[in-house]
């Protein structure tokens, strides 16, 4: 198995609301990424998580046995 990293960009008209995102995500998980900024009349917060790959890698040969 491998770790994933998630990303999510936060976005919201009001610091009070990005606030409110910011928790949620934190409480499942989620990791603050960088400074939050504002631009265009919101606010943004950038976050991310890891997590396992549940894909798992199998080894086989051309005969059918595995080495």
């Amino acid at each position: 198995m491998s770790q994933v990293n998630e990303y999510e960009l936060l976005a919201a008209p009001y610091p009070a609301e990005l606030s409110e995102a910011i928790n949620r995500r934190l409480a499942e998980g989620w990791s603050l990424c960088g400074s939050p900024f504002a631009h265009a009349g919101e606010v943004f917060q950038a976050v991310v998580r890891t997590k396992q790959d549940d894909k798992r890698v199998r080894r086989s040969s051309g005969d059918g046995k595995l080495a």
